[in-house]
């Protein structure tokens, strides 16, 4: 078994396949086996077709080193749509796999056993930035929330963050540091996967930079844009796209085609004290008029320390956009396009539109405006200072391009399991609900293995 990525899903997946001594797993990361992130070189450096960066983990653990590690599920019907085998209640109990809550752990809806800790910082903890924010949240009317996980939660205060005393409980601390002792894991870092090598329809082994693994049996995991940027390049994916490139066509599926993101406006705020800290630690959610669940979310942050200005940003959370990938050539060097598609749909303008009034809102209430030197950004066009939140899904969509199983359609022992199989995605940043894929998956790639 090749399980390609070490982020989010691949080291979930490494980890719990490795469990079996009699299977032999072999975990592909094209970045450094490293538990501390240092920086841009350890990033994917793709772009959109509007120039925006798209920084990706290129780390052993993936975007789970990298990412603001905010441990949020979304809301129970973002899982109700995606198909059989992925309700709620079905992905639940692999939910609790993951974590370790040390807030609430004894809950029913949470769990004390997992391998990844979970807290969210105390009330008389936070930084005087952001206790401002929830004191100012909570005056313009939004509700307390202690805890962003409990079913039916909406409002404000300290977000869930899979991180503990400052170090990120990434799959490379958590999963892979407990699996990687194991002698039927082998953990092998700086390999660039090129393509699969299928034959007859089933899945014969990897190219890699430096030559060719045989396998009948591969997991993706590379990500929503490098799993079906290693498909494409393998001959799996829209014909009439592949063929344009000399690209061979095995299996044309609409690989690349339903890319979806949050869509996030921010503006950059300075402050009167410039010995504030600004620190991501707290979130508001609520629901935009007509939504029945929580699908705009508010939130200011910065650096982890340092000096300010910082970020205050409103993220629609449900967007109605699609966007697309696919390759400028067959050369693995070379980055794919990527049309993220904010803000297409044009509902999805107005949903955000409440967002960022709400964002005005809060800002300019007295206890975050007691703080701030410049409250007046707010004058700029929403099209101005929209962006991505950084949760690419839908790439590899179940029931286009995978099974349930997240099988590739088409294809014999060839699985993608990340958040590219992400039908819809979940009202939630997406790192804990890609967790649950893998978690969700090892079982069903065990019993076939």
């Amino acid at each position: 078994m090749v399980v390609i990525g070490s982020g989010s899903a691949g080291g979930v997946l490494a980890a719990r396949l490795s469990e079996d001594s009699r299977r032999r797993v072999l975990l592909l990361e094209a970045g450094p086996d490293s538990l501390t992130f240092t920086g841009l070189s350890m990033l994917w450096k793709f772009t959109s077709t509007s120039g925006g960066f798209l920084p990706r983990g290129k780390i052993l653990g993936g975007c789970s080193a990298t990412n603001a590690a905010i441990a949020l599920r979304g809301a129970a019907s973002d899982y109700d749509s995606w198909g059989e085998g992925w309700t709620f209640p079905e992905v639940m109990p692999s939910f609790l796999k993951i974590e370790n809550d040390l807030d609430f752990g004894h809950e029913p809806w949470h769990s004390n056993a997992g391998p990844v800790a979970i807290r969210r910082k105390p009330i008389a903890e936070l930084t005087e930035l952001s206790s401002a924010f929830v004191k100012a949240a909570m005056s313009v009317g939004h509700p307390e929330a202690g805890d962003h996980n409990r079913p039916g939660a909406s409002g404000v205060g300290p977000a869930p963050m899979n991180d503990l005393l400052g170090v990120h409980q990434s799959t490379a601390v958590t999963y892979l540091a407990a699996a990687r002792q194991r002698p039927n894991l082998t953990i092998r870092p700086d390999t660039l996967v090129e393509r699969l090598i299928i034959a007859r329809g089933q899945v014969a082994g990897v190219v890699v930079s430096d030559g060719l693994i045989e396998a009948d049996a591969v997991v993706l995991s590379a990500g929503a844009y490098g799993s079906p940027a290693i498909l494409l390049r393998s001959g799996i994916g829209p014909a009439e796209d592949l063929t344009a490139l000399g690209i061979s066509t095995i299996a044309d599926l609409p690989v690349g085609r339903g890319l979806q993101d949050h869509a996030l406006v921010s503006v950059t705020l300075s402050v009167l004290n410039t010995m504030l800290e600004a620190r991501f630690e707290t979130i508001a959610t609520f629901a935009s008029s007509g939504s029945p669940i929580p699908d705009l979310q508010l939130f200011v942050g910065g650096p982890p320390s340092g000096p300010l200005p910082f970020i205050a940003g409103a993220a629609l959370m449900k967007p109605r956009s699609r966007g697309r990938l696919w390759l400028r050539s067959a050369d693995p060097q070379e980055s794919p396009n990527i049309d993220l598609g904010l803000l297409s749909d044009p509902e999805d303008r107005v949903k955000l539109g409440e967002a960022m009034t709400e964002l005005q809102r809060v800002v300019t209430a007295p206890p975050l405006r007691a703080l701030i030197a410049e409250p007046d950004v707010f004058q700029q066009p929403l099209e101005d200072l929209v962006s991505t939140y950084h949760h690419p899904t839908g790439t590899c969509a179940m029931g286009a391009v995978v099974d349930s199983h997240c099988a590739v359609l088409g294809i014999q022992g060839l699985w993608v399991a990340d958040a590219s199989v992400m039908p819809q995605i979940p009202a939630a940043n997406t790192n804990f609900p890609t967790m649950m894929i893998a978690e969700r998956v090892a079982p069903w790639l065990a019993k076939v293995l």
